[in-house]
């Protein structure tokens, strides 16, 4: 009978533990900065840009790590990059807060050029953008607002591009939106050269890869929040319910498109079995 009496509360005990162990497991993956390395070969490039690493920020929605965003800085110290880009979000529509973002870029200045293209969060803020690019530009980033630039190595060139995000636009759909940038963005430039395209929204694959460029550097999607065990990703903005394009590389004919998860969180506080990202991307020659 004593033993039929203590095994509800035993249940409960376990119960509790279990629970206690799921929220610290949450908190902590959703405190800790994961770096991911990947390695991406592309046909063309020059020898001198094989082990080139690319350190992608994207999504920090005012996001804060560390003081002075001192632990974010520290995992981007011990990557190494060549270069720092970031795609997008760097702000947020609901929180405003220009000086996080900016804690952020004044110290990865110091680190590497810096490269940035806007989100759709930037488009909703327009006044904090602005300020935001204002300070930017005395920092010393480059903004590749339908723009491109070279990157040099030992004396060989690939071309490195972006465009704006198309919620700038609602004259037309995002995806033609996106078309007419890329022209405008690689207008003039040698199209035998490797190129990389900076981009805030991973869905138009598509269009990425019907304007021949090499590999696309892409964010938004947030990893699909939460990911569940053997069901994946649950949402992103854009794509909806089970978004198929949300975390990692993807191919579309010889371009290849590579999603960061994010490292901030947009409307929803948590995420789940989908910790804040930064991306490490190695150039290698295929």
């Amino acid at each position: 009978m004593k033993i039929i009496e203590k095994k509800p509360h035993i249940i409960r005990k376990a119960v509790y533990l279990c629970l206690i162990i799921f929220f610290i497991w949450v908190t902590l993956d959703n405190a800790l900065i994961h770096t991911t390395y990947t390695t991406v070969q592309i046909k063309g490039l020059p020898d001198s840009f094989s082990g080139y690493r690319i350190v992608q920020v994207s999504d920090l929605h005012n996001n804060l790590y560390g003081p002075g965003q001192s632990y974010l800085i520290s995992c981007i110290k011990a990557a190494k990059p060549d270069i720092i880009v970031v795609t997008g979000d760097l702000i947020d529509r609901n929180t405003h807060d220009v000086d996080n973002a900016m804690a952020f870029i004044s110290r990865a200045v110091e680190i590497a050029p810096v490269f940035y293209v806007t989100g759709n969060h930037e488009s909703d803020v327009l006044n904090e953008y602005k300020d935001l690019m204002i300070r930017m530009n005395r920092a010393g980033v480059t903004e590749l607002d339908n723009k491109s630039t070279s990157l040099v190595s030992d004396g060989d060139v690939i071309t490195l591009a972006g465009i704006r995000d198309p919620a700038f636009d609602w004259s037309r759909s995002s995806a033609e939106t996106a078309d007419a940038e890329i022209k405008k963005a690689l207008e003039g430039c040698d199209r035998e050269q490797v190129t990389v395209l900076l981009s805030h929204r991973p869905e138009l694959l598509k269009t990425y890869a019907a304007n021949g460029v090499d590999l696309v550097l892409t964010g938004h999607a947030h990893g699909g929040q939460v990911r569940l065990p053997f069901v994946g990703p649950i949402y992103s903005p854009s794509q909806g319910l089970f978004p198929k394009l949300t975390s990692g590389l993807y191919r579309e004919g010889e371009t290849q498109m590579f999603v960061s998860r994010g490292i901030g969180n947009g409307i929803a506080p948590y995420r789940f079995n989908d910790g804040p990202e930064l991306a490490v991307i190695i150039l290698e020659k295929a």
